[in-house]
């Protein structure tokens, strides 16, 4: 054994125990792991339980989801795998949550459990931490990746997978800079040719439209996005033809709206060829009282065996005791 060998074995497990407590996570939270979490359902209309339909959807299912663990909440990006068996959200907090999924013979949603929570890691592999961990937007790239946006200190980071890996960035428009702290990418999808769309929440035009971009082969080209006023979008879902789902909501002294937007192919073509062209979609659906409705953030749509579209919302409790995290399941009655 040569003389220097003790000071690196010293070296080597000092490391090896900060590798550890990299893991952990800031105050109130734990390792990665599983976690408690409660199911309640709700109803679409609490006052009226037999409504079943609002605008273009079709309520299937609903819950509350309640938890005692301090890293469960702030949920802001949703996506569902295509075969419906598994959740992912990422929190405002810098988590991830999965969770396991059952569907009955109708594909309406029925149980949600098995669930686990981690931190996101950086790409030097440490927790998120301060301005790096305002996770918003959540979609499935290629390959099993997953893009997730961020605010507060703008970027896109590609996850190889949900609970662990490296991240690595992602070339972004440099415009994204001058967005908000608090209003950036809150929602990003990959649309079917492949293309990337983000749209802001708050990084305004002249004109009341929001700044998006289009973004492939790391060329961006930028979009004006136009939500019902005094609304901001915060979640995208891609649709099979090409377009696009958005999820708008305000939050006011006089309760929740929360609306899902459609914008079609031709749209989003128009506005890449274009650029500044203002892009407007179908209005499918508007929740608010007395619905059950809350901060909506998460998106997500899928395809059921029998080919429908399903649609999940996942609202943002902002780790507020008034707040929910709600679960919403429907069905879009025009199926593409």
């Amino acid at each position: 054994m040569t003389p220097g060998a003790p000071t690196a074995r010293r070296i080597r497990s000092a490391w090896a125990v900060a590798s550890v407590l990299a893991m952990l996570w800031t105050p109130g939270g734990g390792g990665a792991g599983e976690i408690a979490v409660r199911a309640v359902p709700v109803e679409l209309n609490p006052e009226r339980p037999s409504v079943k339909t609002v605008g273009k959807l079709v309520f299937l299912s609903g819950f509350e989801l309640v938890s005692d663990h301090p890293r469960f909440g702030g949920l802001s990006g949703l996506e569902i795998s295509p075969d419906g068996k598994r959740l992912r959200a990422v929190s405002d907090r810098g988590t991830w949550i999965t969770a396991r999924l059952a569907h009955n013979a109708d594909g309406h949603l029925v149980a949600v459990d098995s669930w686990r929570a981690a931190p996101m890691l950086t790409p030097a592999g440490k927790p998120a931490r301060g301005r790096q961990r305002d996770a918003e937007g959540l979609a499935r790239g290629s390959r099993g990746t997953f893009l997730v946006s961020f605010e507060r200190r703008h970027r896109i980071w590609r996850y190889p997978t949900a609970l662990d890996g490296l991240p690595r960035p992602v070339p972004a428009p440099r415009a994204l800079n001058g967005a908000p702290v608090n209003g950036g990418l809150e929602g990003i999808a990959v649309l079917s040719d492949g293309a990337v769309l983000g749209v802001t929440e708050r990084h305004a035009n002249e004109d009341g439209s929001l700044k998006g971009w289009l973004m492939k082969d790391r060329a961006a080209h930028e979009i004006a996005y136009m939500p019902a006023n005094g609304l901001n979008p915060t979640g995208l879902a891609p649709l099979p033809d090409g377009g696009v789902l958005v999820l708008e909501r305000v939050l006011t002294l006089s309760g929740i709206h929360a609306r899902i937007v459609r914008v079609s192919k031709n749209r989003l073509e128009m506005a890449r060829r274009n650029a500044g062209t203002r892009v407007r979609g179908e209005i499918l659906a508007d929740l608010k009282h007395p619905m059950s409705a809350d901060n909506f953030e998460g998106l997500a749509l899928r395809r059921d065996r029998a080919g429908r579209l399903l649609l999940y919302l996942l609202s943002d409790d902002n780790f507020r005791p008034f707040q929910r995290t709600l679960l919403l399941q429907f069905r879009m009655i025009d199926d593409l």
